[in-house]
């Protein structure tokens, strides 16, 4: 191992720098994780030509124990990602080829099949596929920002044309548009790989030997502050924003006690009094004759009878009701109005929904679902419900509703209503 770093620290700076440089160790780390096998003597191989791009896959299969898949995977991953920038050096430039967004537009215009007739909009292309490739914008937005109108910002394509504009960028390389991750490792470090570490421990300085009666470690303040090697400085009040507290205190007088005023009682004046009215003479009333009493007529009491039909409750049902809305609020009425046979009356219906068919296939799914929801279906359902709840025949549970002066359904039309459920089905 130690020859093959000897021969990679003999290379030029310049070709070493390309595939150590920190994005390079970014991407060898990302791709070292991913595989899980150690790629820093692979790279030295290459880089030293005792290993060629070509023979990655068979030797990642025969060294480092992957598959096949894997291995093909990985060396295109390496070719593409690390050793396209010394591509001329490897001799696979031929194999390799990175568009430039500001040279090679026109190839890539070219590839995708599109006709831009103004310079504005391959300008504008331009624009819109490097803010993509870097990842300001993704592919959601790209695509509707490509599918916009021209007078909007956009460049009317069609979907199949984006979607080859997609296909380019994901095969080919473009060289200008490399992410540079030596900012962003402040931020958040970046998974570093194995030839870092040998590149560094190779170029790391000696350690200068402790002087002696230095302390070894790090300083530790608390630890001194406990051992009273260094006085805990105790916090200051800042007191300069408090009044001053006066010399002297003044004496004043209280004030005196107001005393309430008692304000002089005024006697109101008698007032005189009023001469009495002079009444008129009377004269004697004759007698009112006495007035006949009523006659009272006994009416006899009538009770109510017990034969009277109650109230339903009121059910709000629209005024202008389409199809959809019929089948909806469809009563038990309504129901035996439409005929007199069940199984036409069930055919009138089975109709109506077929006919929605016609206005799209979700009109005729709605009818479906508001003829399941109509007081008529529901009443068809709670008839078996009971049936089955009280252990009786269906026949029998009709005859027990009918006798406690209930709606039911007879058992043509439940049979009807049974074959007509069975052929809605979507």
């Amino acid at each position: 191992m130690f020859d093959y770093l000897q021969q990679f620290n003999s290379l030029p700076k310049d070709l070493r720098d390309q595939v150590s440089s920190p994005s390079a160790m970014a991407i060898l780390g990302e791709l070292e994780s991913k595989y899980r096998v150690d790629l820093a003597m692979v790279v030295m191989k290459i880089m030293i030509k005792s290993l060629t791009v070509k023979n990655l896959p068979a030797y990642f299969v025969s060294e480092l124990g992957l598959n096949g898949d894997q291995a093909e995977l990985l060396g295109k991953e390496l070719k593409e990602r690390i050793f396209v920038s010394v591509a001329d050096y490897l001799g696979i430039l031929t194999e390799m080829r990175a568009l430039d967004l500001e040279k090679d537009i026109a190839i890539l215009i070219k590839e995708t099949g599109l006709i831009l007739p103004s310079e504005n909009l391959i300008s504008r292309f331009k624009n819109i596929l490097a803010t993509y490739l870097k990842g300001v914008r993704n592919k959601i937005d790209t695509r509707s920002t490509l599918a916009k109108d021209i007078k909007i910002g956009g460049l009317s394509l069609s979907s199949a044309e984006i979607d080859r504009v997609f296909k380019v960028c994901e095969t080919q390389k473009f060289k200008s548009l490399e992410i540079n991750l030596t900012s962003s490792s402040a931020a958040s470090p970046a998974p570093q790989s194995r030839l870092d570490k040998i590149i560094a421990e190779t170029t790391k300085p000696a350690v200068k030997p402790a002087v002696l009666g230095a302390p070894s470690g790090e300083y530790n303040l608390k630890k001194a502050i406990e051992d009273k090697q260094i006085k805990k400085p105790e916090p200051k009040l800042d007191t300069q924003h408090e009044l001053p507290i006066p010399e002297k205190q003044l004496n004043l007088p209280q004030p005196a006690e107001e005393k309430p005023v008692i304000k002089p009682v005024v006697p109101t004046p008698p007032t005189p009094p009023t001469p009495p009215t002079p009444t008129p003479p009377t004269h004697p009333t004759p007698p009112t004759p006495p007035s006949p009493r009523p006659t009272i007529i006994n009416r006899p009491i009538v009770s109510p009878s017990t034969n009277k039909p109650k109230m339903q409750d009121i059910k709000p049902i629209p005024k202008v009701m389409g199809p959809i809305e019929e089948l909806q609020f469809l009563d038990l009425v309504n129901f035996r109005r439409l005929a007199k046979v069940p199984a036409e009356i069930t055919a009138k219906i089975f109709a109506k929904i077929k006919l929605l068919e016609k206005d799209g296939y979700d009109k005729m799914v709605a009818g479906v679902k508001a003829w399941r929801q109509s007081p008529i279906n529901r009443l068809y359902l709670r008839l078996g419900q009971e049936a089955v709840s009280k252990g009786v025949t269906l026949k029998e549970a009709i005859a027990l509703r009918q006798k406690a002066n209930q709606e039911y359904l007879s058992l043509e039309e439940i049979e009807a209503i049974m074959m007509m459920n069975s052929k809605l089905v979507f």
